[in-house]
């Protein structure tokens, strides 16, 4: 087997183009608990665990295949994230539903930029 050519290590590092920066970096600090690390006037980095995400001002360009997600440990803990996003009247969509086997929601910056909050149902060894 050949070796691969990167190791990514780090943190994942994703960029958004958004219409109003404050507004953007309120919601990713204020819901998502996103730490806003700095800022110029054409660019905001904020950080989470693993996860550095910058903002830089224009037109979004929106592809909603392509989300930012955070699986988490939990079915209960995914519908009291969902509920928690209900009360602070975040937009989000359908809740997650285990009858349904949807183990999954999606909310949305001011953008309209999907993030998708998931459990993962695999069984382990």
């Amino acid at each position: 087997m050949r070796r691969p050519l990167v190791k990514p290590e780090g943190r994942v590092h994703i960029h958004r183009t958004v219409r109003d920066m404050k507004r953007s970096i309120d919601f990713y600090v204020t819901v998502l608990g996103f730490y806003y690390d700095h800022g110029a006037p054409e660019m905001a980095w904020l950080t989470s665990e693993h996860l550095l995400l910058t903002l830089s001002p224009g037109e979004p360009q929106l592809d909603l295949g392509s989300y930012i997600g955070w699986t988490v440990d939990s079915i209960e803990e995914l519908e009291k994230l969902y509920a928690r996003l209900s009360r602070r009247r975040v937009r989000i969509s359908a809740p997650p539903d285990a009858a349904e086997q949807r183990y999954y929601f999606f909310t949305y910056d001011p953008d309209d930029y999907p993030i998708a909050f998931s459990w993962q149902t695999f069984e382990q060894e």
